[in-house]
């Protein structure tokens, strides 16, 4: 393995000394104390390098091969001294649509090793958000992984977010402007394939989240606490719910265009009810106007305008009147 091996990152949390990114080629792993724990994330999928490292570790038993074809349910297996996962973890694409990120963790005693292919938004943050000397290398690995799993379904959360401000400015556009039918059921439809997404991503871990409080998993390694993995549990289940919150947020923007549309018509109606009406006022007198006598009015020069003024005073008294009550 090259020592500067860009996809490879290294992180030795020490509660007695620094913590700092270190070389995994001067890494003794048989010299990891308990007040030590080191991180190992792999940005490439790359089987050959992954199995170098866990070699190191002695962390075997299975294939590295299979990383590269994860089935798409993400799962979990205990082996004598590690267990690995895989999650399904959220990322913005540049398109701001949302994509699915696999990220394979392996876990043994004071190690850490998270796989997967490109940068992953939250591990950088977390990295980023710890300015000085921490106590992590005091935390077994469980309780750190406890950690990473709670960023992980902040991600869902932050996906959740942009959907919700996506359907705030439909709700914006069909109460300001007269949105049309194909643009809203566009909109609508991709917003609801992706929440969609979002849950059909997230149902799957909960074999694994679960997974995590059995007595049998809690007895096979040292868990500090196994209250970490209830509250995690407790995240996880408030996800699932924020996920269905918003497709129920989302139908009530399908209401409310139904609600507008349906004004919509009701205005159109009442105005033309309204044209009706005058037209048929106008009618009656060119009606009237038109019929077969004789009268000293039809003998003036001036009674045809007379009769189209008069309609045009009768139209307008009519539409400001109409416009006064709110019929129009």
């Amino acid at each position: 393995m090259a020592d500067t091996d860009k996809n490879i990152e290294a992180l030795l949390y020490d509660a007695s000394g620094n913590d700092e990114m270190v070389d995994l080629d001067a890494i003794d792993p048989a010299s990891l104390n308990d007040r030590q724990l080191l991180w190992v994330n792999f940005q490439t999928r790359d089987p050959d390098l992954v199995g170098s490292v866990l070699e190191r570790f002695s962390i075997n038993g299975f294939s590295t091969h299979s990383i590269e074809n994860e089935s798409l349910r993400p799962q979990l297996e205990n082996f004598d001294n590690f267990y690995r996962f895989s999650i399904d973890t959220v990322k913005a694409a540049d398109d701001e649509t949302i994509e699915k990120q696999r990220i394979n963790l392996v876990v043994a005693k004071n190690v850490v090793i998270t796989i997967h292919t490109g940068r992953v938004d939250y591990f950088d943050e977390f990295r980023n958000r710890e300015k000085g000397e921490t106590s992590f290398g005091e935390l077994y690995a469980e309780s750190f992984v406890a950690t990473l799993l709670d960023l992980h379904i902040v991600s869902y959360y932050r996906a959740l977010e942009s959907i919700e401000e996506k359907v705030d400015d439909l709700d914006a556009k069909i109460l300001r402007f007269e949105i049309r039918t194909d643009q809203f059921l566009s909109e609508i439809s991709a917003l609801r394939k992706d929440i969609v997404k979002l849950r059909r991503w997230l149902l799957p871990h909960r074999d694994i989240f679960y997974a995590f409080t059995r007595p049998d998993f809690q007895n096979s390694f040292e868990i500090s606490s196994a209250d970490e993995y209830a509250l995690l549990n407790q995240h996880f289940e408030s996800a699932l719910d924020a996920i269905e919150h918003s497709r129920e947020t989302l139908l009530g923007s399908f209401d409310l265009y139904a609600t507008k549309s349906a004004q919509l018509m009701n205005t159109f109606i009442k105005r033309l009810t309204f044209i009706t009406f005058v037209v048929g006022t106008v009618g009656v007198i060119a009606g009237v106007m038109g019929m077969n006598y004789k009268t000293g009015f039809f003998e003036s020069p001036y009674g045809f305008w007379w009769t189209v003024t008069a309609m045009a005073v009768i139209t307008i008294a009519l539409t400001v009147y109409a416009k006064f009550r709110n019929w129009i």
